[in-house]
């Protein structure tokens, strides 16, 4: 049986081998298949928030003003000026200005180094209030951990501009990062309403044909602003920083003429085929959370890959905070998502 077998083997050992090739490359396929498979992240912390963001949240109940929004709105001549840099970022890091369509655009990089990544962030604040203090040391916190450089434009703002004239600012700030780097190093990344404005923007680059960025990462965003989720009304209790009542009415400012519906405004109605990864950041108690976990729904029934990161009991934009253990832990996951070494 032996001297058969080595016979037969002799005679077909070319047919063998082939075979056996061929069956390691369909193997090495279905691995290659099923990593792919395998590349989102459904991160749902399981720890409560510990005691300096509990603080937060009752101190933020008891002395963060309710109505400060609408009286802004209210005011025509209303203009929110971007937070100074801190001067230990000045000193730290190189700081660039220059000005697109008459508004400033802030560019931080590393020292003596040269980038992996450039991280275009578009602040939150309502489309009302410019960039705060804990952007900017949102910002040097991930460069320090991404050797990238951060662009922060300061786009109009309601109530003297609505969304297109925001649009026109980043559509040149854009071409001109492409003009400087590759689309594929390139990190389109917003909190709050920079957060929907960054989706919108990666939506529009998609529809006019624009190279599109490597990543999107979305922190506590607004991706609806006509916020007509009925969970809203649930979470609302729970959320001590935002009102909905509020949002609505800068949504409406916001948008001027335009339906609240439109993409541009609301991303959450847009489509989401062939759009770069989406990565998304959100706490439990904040009234954005149904909308991100609608987004998320969305995803997963069009069949396409996401990352999402949710936390329990934190509020709105707790991101920004960074010396919660909430906020460091979420500063290494997006720092591990611009590094392409999550997890």
């Amino acid at each position: 049986m032996t001297g058969l077998l080595n016979s037969f083997y002799l005679q077909h050992r070319n047919i063998i081998a082939t075979v056996i090739a061929f069956c390691l490359f369909l193997f090495a396929l279905s691995i290659q298949a099923q990593t792919a498979q395998d590349t989102s992240i459904n991160y749902i912390r399981q720890e409560a928030p510990g005691f300096k963001a509990r603080l937060i949240k009752v101190t933020a109940r008891l002395l963060l003003p309710k109505n400060n929004l609408p009286r802004k709105l209210s005011k025509d001549h209303f203009v929110s000026e971007a937070a100074k840099i801190p001067k230990k970022i000045h000193s730290e890091f190189r700081i660039d200005t220059n000005r697109v369509n008459g508004r400033m655009v802030y560019t931080i990089s590393p020292q003596g180094k040269r980038p992996r990544k450039y991280v275009l962030f578009l602040h939150g604040g309502s489309y009302v209030n410019n960039i705060f203090r804990q952007h900017w040391k949102f910002a040097a916190e991930v460069i320090r951990r991404t050797n990238s450089t951060f662009i922060l434009p300061d786009y109009p703002l309601a109530p003297a501009a609505t969304f297109q004239e925001a649009f026109a600012m980043l559509e040149a700030v854009y071409k001109r990062l492409l003009s400087q780097t590759d689309a594929k190093d390139i990190i389109l990344m917003g909190d709050s309403a920079g957060g929907g404005l960054a989706l919108a923007f990666a939506m529009k680059l998609r529809n006019t044909g624009t190279l599109s960025p490597a990543a999107i990462i979305l922190l506590c965003p607004w991706l609806d602003i006509s916020m007509t989720n009925p969970q809203i009304t649930e979470v609302q209790k729970n959320d001590v920083t935002l009102r909905a009542n509020n949002l609505v009415l800068a949504g409406k400012v916001w948008a001027g003429k335009t339906e609240t519906n439109n993409y541009l405004l609301s991303p959450i109605y847009g489509s989401f085929e062939e759009l770069p990864k989406i990565s998304v950041f959100i706490g439990t108690h904040d009234i954005l959370v149904p909308d991100c976990r609608k987004l998320k729904a969305i995803m997963e029934q069009k069949g396409i890959k996401m990352n999402y990161f949710e936390y329990p009991e934190m509020f709105h934009d707790w991101v920004m905070l960074g010396h919660l253990n909430e906020s460091k832990l979420a500063i290494s996951q997006i720092s591990s998502l611009i590094n392409d070494k999550y997890p």
